[in-house]
């Protein structure tokens, strides 16, 4: 029996030095932060320029010394989910109307990338296409008989976004001022939409994720806009006749003025 004992016991320490040699090594960790929590939007906003900025830490427990480079960031900023249609106009009995058209779902209304150099540099496509980094992986038309057709609207669609500043990827606006601590700027333009948004930065080393780390900025209009907004969207009829009794009102109150 005592044999048997002391024989499972040395097997036991034999398993418990194979599993911790198996195990990877703590890796370092990421700390983000953005300079700004709330973006407000009234009459006079012409766009803001937001900072994301954090550090590459060693594990808990850990040193300095632990925290070995060279290191690759990517951040993806990315806006609230919408629907976009996309048309294609044809001529039709002299005049050009709407033809065929595709349906995009839960797209992002915004989609930024940001990185220390080219994603193709960084990792493996692979890797970014199970993240979903990258433009072409936000937009995706609804089921269709038609694939082939269906790129050609999605590419339009990428381009009109990224034309009105809402889709883009810069593959050097994130720089390191140090071993380990990075900033980026990203510049939000002045018709960004309203919502929760989520800033999402990868730590890469050697093509592999190391950690990730997201936070949340809120993007709402203030003031008088915001009011007159929600009451279009909430009472649409209510706003509908007051904004036609104010042009009337505005009207007769002008023909008054020039009668004098």
């Amino acid at each position: 029996m005592m044999v048997a004992f002391r024989g499972i016991i040395h097997l036991s320490i034999l398993v418990a030095t194979l599993l911790a040699y198996a195990l990877p090594a703590s890796a370092q960790r990421l700390v983000s932060k953005l300079s700004a929590q709330e973006i407000s939007i009234n009459s006079t906003f012409t766009g803001e320029n937001l900072t994301l900025f954090g550090n590459v830490e060693p594990p808990i427990g850990g040193d300095g010394r632990e925290v070995e480079g060279p290191f690759d960031i990517v951040i993806v900023v990315q806006g609230p989910s919408i629907t976009r249609v996309v048309r294609r106009k044809s001529p039709q009995f002299g005049i050009w109307l709407n033809a065929e058209q595709v349906e995009f779902t839960s797209i992002p209304s915004f989609y930024h990338v940001l990185a220390t150099g080219p994603l193709e540099k960084i990792t493996d496509p692979e890797t970014l296409s199970a993240e979903g980094i990258g433009l072409d992986f936000q937009v995706a038309p609804s089921a269709s008989d038609n694939p082939a057709e269906d790129k050609l609207f999605a590419n339009e669609l990428l381009r009109l976004m990224t034309k009105a500043k809402m889709y883009g990827l810069k593959d050097r606006r994130v720089s390191f001022l140090s071993e380990t601590f990075y900033n980026a700027r990203l510049i939000l333009p002045a018709n960004v939409p309203n919502g929760t948004y989520l800033a999402k930065t990868y730590l890469f080393k050697d093509g592999d994720i190391v950690d990730e780390r997201a936070e949340r900025f809120v993007v709402r209009t203030t003031g008088a806009e915001r009011f007159f907004g929600n009451t279009a969207r909430d009472y649409p009829l209510a706003y509908g006749l007051a904004t036609v009794l104010l042009a009337l009102f505005t009207g007769w109150l002008g023909g008054v003025a020039f009668r004098r």
